[in-house]
């Protein structure tokens, strides 16, 4: 078992406090927006096994049997597949859609045959993996995710008395076909422009604040994004509210973004994000509109399995994650996931994980448990939330 010392990221749309409290680390007015736990090249935890420090990708890469098992070193190569993440928003993250492995393979090869640098801002595809994710929130959390119905979204814009949205509401009820293509490509094509209506729509927007919660959203994002036309996705997208112990599971293809809250978020290791607003960095019109599925459907809320008593395990449609959520009370020992690469993050009161050897975890805390050591137990009283194949 290896302690992690998570990659500590300060972007601009991350909160003052949340993490910070979560850590115990002093709240001196910077954000933390972000702590990476997991072996991605970009930014790998530093794992230490008793003194020896390294990092966790060349842990991975020189030991991949015993790190990972035979099974998933199979599956997947000699690399973690998942990245797991203390995620804590202020503000809105961009509006954005991850790729299929299918589709990001293609955009990779395409791109490296254009010479495109990986680090050009320009780049769409910076690895050839998907993108699934889960999030689970230990705060109310805020988010939009997935398509409205189109008549539902038409109202909700034409709501907004805007003259000059009225071809964005006749996509949506008129184009029988692909109504949210059509929109999507409408609302893309308005980027830089200057359009007349942004300003409009936010000014219409702030008047109905307290009819309709969308209208809120859309005020807030317009203050946080002036003149970014994807301050209509409120309009446009499902808006939803975990609480803390809900989970959601963002499939490739969807369009989505996280608006405020604290969670922790499982995602295949890949950086394939590709933005349709509420973003200064590059807007890929053509690859956002190629790779979202346009179907509308419902947020995708994960049910949890409960295993034992304290143990819930939310299971997603693919192999490369999953996440469990352990609590023991008053001393009691609880069974985690057996085998496999398990990254475990305590994220309330005091735990002990015991596999091949102990470890106790205060809130914040995050260890890497090997296939090697076998199976891990944990007892105290507290919370840990195990990410796991």
């Amino acid at each position: 078992m290896y302690l992690l010392a998570g990659a500590v990221r300060r972007y601009s749309w991350g909160s003052t406090t949340l993490v910070q409290q979560l850590l115990g680390r002093p709240v001196d007015g910077r954000p933390i927006a972000e702590v990476w736990m997991g072996a991605h090249p970009d930014d790998p935890s530093v794992a230490d096994g008793g003194g020896r420090r390294v990092p966790l990708d060349e842990l991975v890469a020189t030991q991949p049997e015993a790190m990972l098992g035979p099974a998933v070193l199979a599956r997947t190569g000699p690399r973690l597949p998942y990245l797991a993440k203390i995620l804590a928003a202020a503000n809105a993250l961009s509006i954005q859609v991850h790729p299929t492995m299918a589709q990001a393979d293609a955009g990779f090869a395409a791109e490296e045959r254009r010479g495109v640098s990986l680090d050009d801002p320009s780049r769409s595809y910076r690895d050839r993996f998907h993108k699934p994710e889960i999030v689970y929130a230990l705060t109310p959390f805020e988010l939009l995710s997935g398509l409205r119905e189109p008549e539902q979204a038409a109202k909700l814009v034409a709501e907004l008395g805007v003259p000059a949205l009225n071809p964005l509401i006749a996509l949506l009820r008129e184009d029988a076909s692909d109504p949210h293509r059509g929109a999507l490509t409408w609302l893309l094509a308005q980027r830089g422009r200057g359009a007349v209506w942004v300003d409009e729509a936010a000014a219409s927007a702030k008047d109905g604040v307290g009819a309709r919660p969308e209208l809120e959203i859309v005020h807030t994002l317009a203050q946080q994004f002036p003149g970014d036309p994807g301050l209509l996705a409120p309009l446009l997208l499902n808006q939803e509210r975990l609480e803390p112990g809900q989970a959601l599971y963002t499939a490739p293809g969807t369009l989505h973004a996280y608006l405020s809250g604290m969670a922790i978020e499982v995602m295949a290791a890949s950086d394939n994000v590709l933005r349709a607003g509420l973003t200064s960095k590059h807007v890929d019109v053509d690859e956002v509109l190629a790779i979202t599925d346009f179907t509308p459907r419902l947020t995708g809320f994960l049910r949890p399995a409960r295993l034992a008593p304290g143990v819930v395990d939310f299971s997603a449609p693919v192999t490369d994650l999953g996440l469990s959520v352990i609590t023991p009370r008053a001393g009691e020992r609880l069974a985690g996931p057996e085998d496999g690469p398990r990254i475990a993050v305590c994220v309330e009161g005091e735990v002990q994980l015991t596999a091949g050897d102990v470890r106790r975890l205060l809130p914040g805390e995050a260890v890497f448990v090997p296939h090697v050591d076998g199976a891990m137990t944990v007892s105290g009283n507290g919370t840990v939330v195990v990410a796991r194949v």
